[in-house]
């Protein structure tokens, strides 16, 4: 009995460094460097082949770059520019991304650059939930939700709509 007690002495001894350093391996995950917030959309039309998304980024790291996204509801999402040239509006891709200045925000929206959502797969209809992964240069991917809103409830726009969900992601 007393080569028992002193083989479990040994053992909560020689144990105890490691539950000491356990809880220090067991902390969170760092805050992305990059957040989104107020990701949304607009509703289609039946039978339309392409909708938009917008989000606003706070880069609250190093300058980054966002230069890709994916999105579940059509086979191709792009960063693209829409801009009035000369009373004609125009939309280019945006082949180089969005450029996220060190501890700045910048907003994906109507007439700037926004996420350009091609090929959909079915109309997106108010309330339904867009999955986007944004994919930046340096920083990890993000996962963001955008909520479609119907017209005249967006940010910004008079409305008081919230924001889709943003949460880390890879």
């Amino acid at each position: 009995m007393v080569r028992i007690r002193s083989l479990l002495a040994s053992l909560m001894i020689a144990a105890a460094p490691v539950m000491a350093v356990a809880p220090a391996v067991a902390q969170e995950a760092p805050a992305p460097a990059i957040e989104a917030t107020a990701a949304w959309s607009r509703p289609t039309i039946r039978g339309a082949r392409a909708g938009v998304a917008f989000l606003t980024l706070h880069n609250k790291g190093p300058a980054d770059r966002l230069v890709g996204v994916e999105a579940d509801v059509g086979k191709v999402a792009q960063i693209h520019m829409a801009e009035v040239v000369d009373g004609i509006a125009r939309m280019r891709p945006l082949a180089d991304g969005v450029a996220l200045p060190a501890g700045g925000t910048v907003t994906l929206k109507p007439e700037g650059p926004h996420i350009m959502l091609m090929g959909l797969t079915q109309p997106l209809v108010v309330g339904q939930r867009v999955h986007l992964t944004l994919r930046f240069k340096a920083a990890a991917p993000l996962t963001v939700e955008a909520t479609v809103l119907a017209p005249g409830a967006e940010p910004g726009m008079g409305g008081g709509a919230t924001q889709g969900g943003a949460r880390g992601g890879g």
